[in-house]
């Protein structure tokens, strides 16, 4: 009988985790929904950040006033971090890495009819064969760091959001960017990595934690690597 209570009390917790997860995600969701200047649809996939999650990286910007940012994987990241840039009016610099051409094409298009294109560059960088010294295990792909440093040259970046490559187009796909950038980056830049709850990007994190001596928080889908700050920029949650 204790068994039988117990599990049931248990399922009633996990059902209500559940529920206030979703109810988190609809309130970003709204919040997303006013930052547009007008109704858009932008479309997701199953790959797309979550809306809580994009709300976490809109809020590090304007709390840590990061002007400089690159993302590696363009998408809606991409349009909500241009228009909110663009609100916020400050000289800024933003860019988007992506190894897919026709990707590229059509986020350039849809940045044009929101009338987003001079907030964002973005930069097309295929994947190509990663040296030793920016890959981990049995890592062999990752941006074309040619084009990559050719186009950022010595930019110091406040804040670097990695939700690509593509997963499965390499194991430890996301690790080169962390010491891609090493020469790029200060004390206060922040380290975004969505998906940290496959096995793969969870360990590329903690290896980046060791290897950065920086702090670690681990969210339900993603993961944040910063130095100490005595503003807590964690989207609102439910209780």
């Amino acid at each position: 009988m204790f068994k039988k209570i117990k599990r049931i009390v248990n399922e009633l917790r996990a059902n209500q985790k559940k529920m206030l997860y979703a109810q988190e995600q609809l309130y970003a969701s709204n919040k997303l929904l006013h930052l547009l200047p007008r109704p858009y649809f932008i479309p997701e996939t199953g790959w797309s950040m979550t809306p809580r999650a994009i709300v976490h990286c809109l809020n590090l910007i304007h709390i840590r006033k990061a002007k400089t940012i690159i993302e590696f994987g363009s998408g809606a990241t991409t349009l909500y971090i241009a228009q909110t840039l663009k609100n916020l009016g400050d000289d800024f610099i933003f860019y988007s890495v992506e190894s897919d051409l026709t990707w590229k094409n059509a986020m350039e298009a849809q940045l044009d009819a929101l009338g987003l294109s001079d907030s964002v560059t973005i930069l097309y960088c295929p994947l190509k064969d990663v040296s030793k010294e920016w890959a981990y295990k049995e890592q062999h792909l990752w941006y074309d760091t040619a084009i990559l440093k050719s186009e950022i040259g010595d930019t110091l970046f406040d804040f670097v959001l990695v939700d690509g490559p593509f997963g499965g187009s390499t194991p430890y796909a996301r690790y080169s960017a962390y010491p891609f950038l090493t020469d790029n980056s200060h004390n206060g830049t922040i380290w975004f990595l969505d998906d940290t709850s496959r096995p793969m990007e969870r360990e590329i994190i903690q290896t980046w934690k060791t290897e950065s001596n920086l702090n670690l928080s681990l969210y339900k889908r993603y993961g944040i690597l910063a130095s100490e700050s005595k503003f807590d920029a964690s989207p609102y949650a439910f209780e």
